[in-house]
């Protein structure tokens, strides 16, 4: 105990130490500013991924259904191949733009 000196109350903090003392505090607050940024940023890109696999994901059963069915039609009426082919494709190209259309909205979302 002979290092260290009892407080004894009353006696003033210097204004050197205040001053160390908020400019520590405000480190730890700048700190937890950006890490509650950084949480947020990967809570938004988290959410992104998801969103975009849901999406894909119905995307890709759309087209499974289309195509099953394209066969199914082509096995009862083989003389419209081309035209269902032609639909299965349109349908297919209007997928994959709302899909763009999506990555793109979610570009746009910080």
């Amino acid at each position: 105990m002979s290092d260290l000196a009892a407080y004894t109350g009353g006696s003033l903090v210097s204004r050197d130490a205040r001053r160390a003392g908020r400019e520590i505090s405000r480190g730890r607050l700048g700190t937890q500013v950006r890490l509650a940024a950084v949480d947020d940023a990967t809570d938004v890109a988290l959410g992104k991924v998801e969103n975009l696999t849901m999406a894909t994901g119905s995307v890709m059963q759309s087209v499974a259904r289309v195509a099953a069915a394209q066969r199914q039609l082509e096995q009862m009426v083989p003389e419209a191949s081309g035209r269902l082919s032609f639909l299965a494709g349109d349908h297919l190209l209007g997928c994959a733009e709302l899909l763009g259309g999506l990555r793109r909205d979610m570009r746009r979302i910080r």
